[in-house]
């Protein structure tokens, strides 16, 4: 029978040996996929076989070793899944075939945290394993230290108050709803520093807080996210709002207000960092979105919270949209941004905190019939061939 080498392997180094992890395998029914430790004699086996092969054929090259040794550690590898059969391989060929464009960071996140179990309160009250992880979990969390606060709070910094008086937000909300639209052209008024303002309460601010036990003081936001552990820092680029310098800030949630990162940061910095997309550029303000690791690492400790994360950014991002919308202002989105260059800009060490989302907004420029004014298709072909994002 021929065997071919899984080609959904990834390799790393745990407390000094080396595993190889198939994240095509399925996942048990406890959630924790475990790799494959495995020495240099068993790296060099399966690079036997790239294409797909006879075990006996591989044990007769490999003079140096005994012929049945060679089988046994092959059946052994066949065993654990590093090495496929043909009806094995038809699902990899077809995932990794499908999934060619992304290529294998893309395709191994995804597949490799599939099926996570998590481990509800009902579930737990009707299995007693699941009931004792639970409590391991709880514990673990515990041990850990305390839990981060809510809010980031800088004190110290030099900071612009911003105003209370917010735009009412009585549009309809089916108007407002089927209103929104990406805007990628806006005209040269400025923000109204009202809209500024509303539009951070409104997306970013909390409405409500309340007491989560050992998972700390927890703040409810307009849009929902995982375990409301609201991971999302907001800052925030001004380039032509009412009363407020041009510069990079920092939303403070906590007091409402824009604390200064850099005075310095420029028009060129901006369109640098956005690679030149007048959606971003030419908008009277950009909001950029980090993530605060801990915040959402100290309750959810599975790598399947990533996917969360970024699915709560797209929450932000919608109530952007419509509050945006309903203020009158042109909103736009993407996640095409310089990630390293922007970090830096923020001050945050792209590990501990990260960059993950631009919004912005301006006063939009509209076609007569009030929609937003559509780029041409050769900026538009433009735009996909450099694989930015064109969503609508």
């Amino acid at each position: 029978m021929e065997l071919r080498r899984a080609r959904s392997l990834v390799a790393y180094w745990v407390d000094g040996e080396l595993v190889l992890d198939d994240f095509l395998a399925p996942t048990p029914p406890d959630g924790e996929k475990q790799g494959v430790a495995v020495d240099g004699t068993v790296v060099d086996l399966l690079s036997e076989f790239d294409e797909w092969t006879e075990p006996e054929v591989v044990a007769a090259r490999l003079e140096e070793h005994d012929p049945q040794s060679v089988v046994e550690a092959v059946d052994a590898l066949a065993e654990v899944g590093l090495l496929r059969t043909k009806d094995q391989a038809d699902a990899e060929d077809l995932v990794l075939e499908k999934w060619n464009a992304w290529g294998p960071s893309a395709t191994y996140f995804h597949f490799d945290t599939k099926d996570t179990a998590y481990l509800s309160v009902e579930r737990a009250a009707g299995d007693a394993a699941a009931y004792a992880r639970r409590n391991d979990i709880r514990a673990e969390i515990q041990d850990s230290g305390p839990a981060p606060e809510p809010i980031t709070r800088r004190p110290d910094a030099e900071r612009i108050r911003l105003t209370r008086a917010f735009l009412p937000l009585q549009r309809d909300f089916g108007d407002v709803l089927l209103s929104r639209r990406t805007h990628r052209h806006f005209t040269d008024d400025a923000v109204p520093v009202r809209a500024l303002s509303t539009i951070l309460h409104y997306t970013f601010a909390p409405m409500h807080f309340f007491n989560a036990g050992i998972l700390g003081e927890l703040m409810l936001r307009t849009s929902p996210c995982g375990g409301a552990r609201h991971e999302s820092e907001c800052y925030v680029a001004v380039r032509n709002v009412e009363s407020v310098p041009p510069g990079l800030y920092r939303y403070s949630a906590d007091d409402h207000s824009l604390e200064v990162v850099s005075k310095d940061f420029t028009q060129e910095d901006l369109e640098r960092i956005a690679f030149g997309q007048k959606m971003i550029t030419t908008a009277g303000f950009v909001c950029f979105l980090t993530v605060n690791v801990h915040r959402a690492m100290y309750k959810y400790r599975s790598a399947r919270m990533l996917r969360t994360v970024l699915l709560n950014t797209g929450h932000l991002a919608q109530t952007f949209a419509l509050v945006s919308t309903a203020v009158g202002l042109g909103p736009a989105q993407n996640d095409a941004f310089h990630d390293t260059e922007l970090e830096a800009a923020l001050g945050v060490d792209g590990a501990s905190e990260t960059a993950v989302y631009q919004l912005s907004a301006g006063v939009p420029a509209r076609r007569a019939d009030g929609q937003p004014i559509a780029d041409s298709s050769t900026d538009e072909e433009r735009t996909i061939a450099a694989g930015q994002d064109t969503r609508e």
